[in-house]
């Protein structure tokens, strides 16, 4: 059975993230003395792709065109639009940009494609005998080891930069298929419960964040806090994997690094994977209540209190 190894690179996202992808699948391509395609997403063929694709040692470039895939932040639309233009003959393992997008968009393009989603991986090998991967949890701690057997598999894979680029970059005469299928037109747009858009956390001057030791109602409260600050919403991974934010606003190694002048952490308890999202130029205050989280090792300012108790006092005292 035929195998292949395809990076889905949506246009909109850049030519950095469009070498992430190439790398991860010229590096798992290169393991298996096997060539690399490209996908790649957006309204109109990229020259810049057509090079890259080709310096990059890929064998065939094909653009799935539409123009809901403009902005790139319709992930649902670039999810079926792949889906759509994917040949799923023989085996195929299906590589993203790393990051927290990519990883949206891959787990949505395996379940257009009812395909196998690995997830964030630190390794990627292709046996005889199915896919062997290895992936990072309880925070980078520990490292887990899996086999699978399938014959469609999607997954993120952080390779660095382009290496072992060949002698002579290949001339690639892309394929264009223009989506006649209707994509879907409209995006999630998160917003306050006051009606306010938040603004991008790796943008904002003060990020409010929340960690494994807040609740719902507890991230509701640093919600009206960011907007009082006229800052932005973040959280920990522990955060996230419990549904109490969007994997976008995850903050730390494996989600946005932020630089804000404030960096408020809330019920985080300070792990370094989480820290290395937070620039060295950032203050740091923190609220826990254990005196012995790290989090105040590093925190300028820090209070020893329960965050149900100070959040309602903080607020009450700035203006409404």
């Amino acid at each position: 059975m035929q195998q292949r190894i395809i990076a889905v690179i949506p246009l909109a996202w850049g030519q950095e993230a469009a070498e992430q992808a190439l790398a991860a699948a010229r590096q798992v391509a290169h393991q298996q003395s096997l060539a690399c395609a490209v996908l790649a997403l957006g309204p109109a063929p990229a020259a810049w792709l057509t090079d890259m694709a080709g310096a990059a040692g890929a064998v065939e470039l094909v653009y799935a065109v539409h123009a809901a895939l403009s902005d790139g932040e319709n992930l649902q639309a670039l999810a079926e639009a792949a889906a759509q233009a994917l040949d799923q003959s023989g085996q195929q393992l299906l590589l993203l940009p790393p990051g927290s997008e990519g990883e949206e968009l891959g787990a949505r393009l395996a379940a257009c494609l009812s395909a196998t989603w690995l997830g964030r991986c630190a390794r990627l090998d292709w046996k005889a005998d199915g896919l062997e991967f290895e992936r990072a949890c309880w925070g980078g701690r520990l490292t887990l080891r899996l086999q699978i057997e399938t014959s469609l598999a999607v997954a993120c894979l952080r390779a660095g930069k382009l290496q072992q680029q060949p002698a002579h970059a290949n001339v690639l005469e892309p394929l264009i298929i223009e989506l006649g299928k209707s994509l879907p037109a409209m995006f999630e747009i998160e917003q306050s419960s006051s009606g306010q858009t938040l603004p991008p956390v790796e943008s904002a001057r003060i990020v409010v964040s929340g960690g494994r030791g807040v609740n719902e109602a507890g991230f509701a409260l640093l919600e009206q806090l960011a907007m009082k600050l006229g800052g932005s919403l973040g959280g920990s991974l522990p955060a996230v994997d419990a549904g109490m934010l969007p994997v976008m606003r995850q903050v730390g190694v494996s989600g946005k690094f932020v630089s804000p002048d404030v960096y408020l952490a809330v019920g985080i308890s300070g792990t370094p994977q989480h820290l290395a999202g937070i620039s060295h130029d950032s203050r740091i205050v923190a609220i826990n209540s254990d005196p012995a989280a790290d989090i105040f090792k590093v925190a300028n300012l820090g209070a020893v209190v329960d965050w149900e108790q100070m959040l309602p006092a903080l607020l009450e005292r700035l203006p409404a």
